[in-house]
């Protein structure tokens, strides 16, 4: 009888010690997850995310604010990319025509490209790469960060404070296309 109370006794504790390895194990995941979107957000930029504006001359040698614009209205998307970045040079036609088509609708939006690299790489690459919107290359390692650019090729559009309206690292696809053009241009009648 002894016997039978032990071996009852070691079977529930066998199935009360599985069912909290179940329930840590389940919430071990959902830490993950969570621990990961926390790392996105603290190291990639994303909507919400306010940057410093900075003064830079472009390749043309004009001189340009980024981040920062007098009139609220205005957006600027900025296109960061890295002169040795395969998946930037494959997504530099996609960028052309939202350039082109982004100031053709709109004389609020102003479009640049960040690049990581210095003045003399990213001008033979703006040539290569027959880059039509200003181009400047960021002046420090300290606005990198603030910028969050430490994965290329990203696209960010910031409205008139600098406050980041949408961001994606990576290639562009249609539905990246759409979310850029409802963050540049937020009262596009549709």
């Amino acid at each position: 009888m002894h016997r039978r109370i032990v071996a009852w006794g070691l079977g529930a504790a066998l199935v009360v010690a599985c069912a909290l390895v179940v329930s840590l194990s389940r919430r071990l995941r959902a830490l993950s997850t969570n621990y990961r979107e926390l790392r996105r957000l603290s190291t990639l930029p994303h909507p919400g995310t306010v940057v410093p504006a900075f003064r830079a001359a472009t390749l043309a040698g004009d001189s340009v604010t980024v981040g920062e614009s007098a009139d609220s209205a205005d957006r600027q998307v900025l296109f960061v990319f890295e002169t040795t970045c395969p998946y930037c040079r494959a997504t530099v036609p996609v960028w052309q025509r939202l350039a082109d088509s982004l100031t053709r609708v709109n004389h609020h939006v102003r479009v640049l490209g960040l690049s990581l690299r210095s003045m003399d790489s990213t001008r033979q690459y703006a040539h290569d790469q027959a880059l039509r919107y200003p181009v400047v290359v960021f002046p420090g390692a300290k606005l990198r960060r603030l910028y969050r650019a430490v994965a290329v090729p990203q696209t960010v559009v910031l409205d008139g404070t600098g406050t980041v309206r949408f961001a994606k690292t990576g290639t562009l696809d249609a539905a990246a296309l759409d979310s850029v053009y409802a963050a540049a241009l937020p009262h596009r009648r549709r």
